[in-house]
């Protein structure tokens, strides 16, 4: 299907990681002996301020973050801080006060991952897709196999259609994290929009051969390994897996979709048209729909 990687880029992908970023927050500001009681308050609202970013309530983890920071503008926990703030208000829509957060917290800790991070996070939430490209640049020449730096600097290379980097992005992805279903995805697309549709229908199977049934991913992955293979004339191919996935996921009405096109491509067209009105019922929108079943002139 066009378009996807854009699931790469919602609101889960920009929070993928904050867990392990919370943690070395909370890790920073722990006391090294008994606090006193404005250490005690100091880290209460630091505490706060991670339960409510797990809560995706923006605002209020802004506000116990800044009171966090009054208390003790001196405290080297105030580097995660800085960081958790330029989350809170990045994700709030707040880009230039988020930008000033992190310029605070790189200030004081210029190599450190878990702030650059958070940074390219937001870039990507602003549109800024030459920022983002820039951390992310800066992360991977401090950690060369970064997971999720490599992943997504690999899909922003890929929008920019320099599909060579790109590549070599997914293939080290790949190769130090196999489990990472997304690199063979990558290496998929990049093989397809290049023309070479064999190789991009060999990564597509291991692409899902490395999700499990239901996996969101796993039905992303088969949508574009059943369109490869109609686009390839492997119709027989194409429907057997069109039928295995609709097993596995048979609310999509997208894989419907799909179907009754490589129905239709087989002559066999009135369960073409079966799967087509299953397709639209299921919720599949007409520009969608106009693109495999177009309408006749």
């Amino acid at each position: 299907m066009n378009d996807k990687l854009k699931i790469l880029f919602t609101f889960s992908m920009i929070m993928m990681g904050a867990a392990c970023v919370m943690a070395q927050a909370a890790s920073a500001t722990a006391p090294q002996n008994t606090p006193s009681l404005e250490q005690s308050r100091y880290l209460a609202l630091a505490d706060s301020a991670q339960y409510f970013i797990g809560k995706e309530q923006w605002s209020d983890a802004a506000r116990c973050t800044r009171e966090a920071l009054r208390l003790d503008p001196a405290n080297v926990g105030n580097i995660m801080l800085f960081n958790n703030l330029g989350l809170a208000t990045g994700m709030d829509g707040k880009f230039g006060e988020a930008m000033q957060c992190f310029d605070i917290a790189l200030s004081r800790a210029p190599k450190s991952i878990p702030v650059l991070t958070s940074k390219a996070k937001i870039q990507i939430k602003a549109a800024d897709q030459e920022g983002a490209l820039e951390t992310l640049d800066n992360i991977l020449s401090i950690d060369s196999v970064a997971e999720w730096p490599l992943l997504t600097r690999g899909l922003l290379r890929m929008r920019k259609a320099d599909y060579k980097d790109a590549f070599s992005d997914f293939k080290t992805l790949t190769k130090h994290y196999p489990k990472n279903s997304w690199g063979y995805g990558g290496l998929a697309k990049c093989m397809e929009m290049q023309g070479y549709l064999a190789e991009a229908a060999g990564y597509y199977h291991d692409a899902v051969d490395h999700t499990i049934a239901g996996d969101e991913d796993r039905v992303e992955f088969q949508l574009g390994l059943i369109e490869n293979l109609g686009h390839t004339e492997k119709l027989t191919e194409a429907l057997e897996e069109a039928k295995k996935a609709i097993a596995e996921s048979p609310h999509d009405g997208r894989l419907y979709l799909l179907r009754g096109w490589i129905k239709k491509k087989l002559l066999i067209y009135r369960e073409a048209e079966d799967d087509k009105k299953l397709a639209i019922d299921y919720g599949v929108d007409f520009q969608t729909i106009e693109r495999f079943f177009p309408q006749k002139q």
